[in-house]
């Protein structure tokens, strides 16, 4: 099958989604491994350490403030920030972008174990790393601010060219103490979403429904195309692959606890000597899991001095930005 002629451009029209130029993390995190294929799966292994300032203290709380800043990104549909900005524009003012920032704040919760950080944190690694935009912005759907959303942490997209099929993202994020723990919850929950086979009791089954009724991409002739794709009437469906994307954030003791105790490139050095045993853990998981191991899988693996305080430091940086 091939693409419709009106979608020879699918895959560099989706990339016009793309915020930001792929630089936006270089301050905050070091790459220990990227892309890395994690034998007998289909997955591969991503991992980052949080970056040290000129004191060597670790830049969680900077994290945290790059993380918040981008809520309005996040949180509102794309035809909505356009007509903010160019009313702001048109009358030289920031009123109506300072008023979705209002609007996006509101979305969030106060809980203290809320994993909206991560959320976002998944939503910058897909943008940044992976190159995969955004597809759906599910925060606005929530019922009320004081709840988590129900479904999946985020869905991207990407076009195949080699392939020739729309893949459809599923995030899950999760920020745990114990990896073990941020492991096994991060691919029981986004199982159900890759390996469920269709119908009305298939775990993606409502959010394709709200793709499809809140799709908001501002390019009319993409959106039809995507919608295509999401038709499980129209013959392009059966080119719609489910593929996923995991954040796994977890403590980690080889950060320093005071000043200029301990070097990024001591923390880099240790965690280069880890990440394999944790690449050996990943692929225990998937296999276990048949048949989540055949599914195509991007892994990101973020040691953290402590997940609790980067959560805190989220929240606490919602209430100024």
């Amino acid at each position: 099958m091939t693409i419709p002629a009106s979608n020879n451009n699918l895959d560099k029209n989706i990339d016009e989604l793309l915020r930001g130029d792929g630089s936006e993390f270089d301050a905050y995190l070091s790459e220990i491994v990227s892309r890395v294929p994690i034998s007998k799966t289909g997955a591969n292994l991503h991992c980052y350490v949080i970056n040290h300032d000129g004191n060597d203290n670790p830049r969680v709380n900077d994290l945290a403030q790059a993380v918040a800043l981008r809520m309005i990104d996040y949180c509102i549909p794309r035809s909505e920030i356009e007509r903010a900005r160019e009313k702001d524009a048109r009358l030289k003012t920031t009123v109506e972008t300072s008023r979705l920032k209002m609007l996006a704040r509101k979305l969030f919760t106060d809980i203290s174990n809320t994993g909206e950080g991560g959320e976002i944190l998944l939503y910058m690694l897909s943008q940044t790393f992976l190159r995969i935009p955004q597809f759906l912005c599910k925060m606005p759907l929530k019922t009320s601010g004081q709840m988590h959303y129900h479904g999946a942490d985020g869905i991207h997209v990407k076009f195949d060219r080699k392939t020739n099929k729309l893949a459809l993202y599923w995030g899950e994020s999760k920020l745990y103490s114990s990896i073990d723990d941020a492991m096994s919850e991060c691919f029981n929950s986004i199982s159900p979403f890759l390996i469920d086979s269709g119908g009305a009791n298939a775990a993606q089954f409502r959010d394709l429904q709200l793709i499809t009724g809140n799709i908001d991409l501002c390019d009319e002739e993409l959106e039809s195309a995507m919608l295509r794709y999401l038709d499980p009437d129209d013959a392009l469906f059966n080119k719609l692959q489910y593929r996923g994307i995991c954040m796994i954030g977890f403590n980690e003791d080889v950060y320093p606890t005071s000043p200029n105790q301990k070097t990024i490139e001591d923390v880099i050095g240790e965690v280069t000597q880890k990440h394999n045993d944790w690449l050996k853990k990943l692929q225990r998981r998937l296999i276990n899991r048949s048949p989540l191991d055949s599914y195509i899988l991007e892994v990101f693996l973020i040691p953290f001095p402590s997940v609790e305080d980067f959560r805190s430091a989220f929240l606490e940086e919602l209430k100024y930005v």
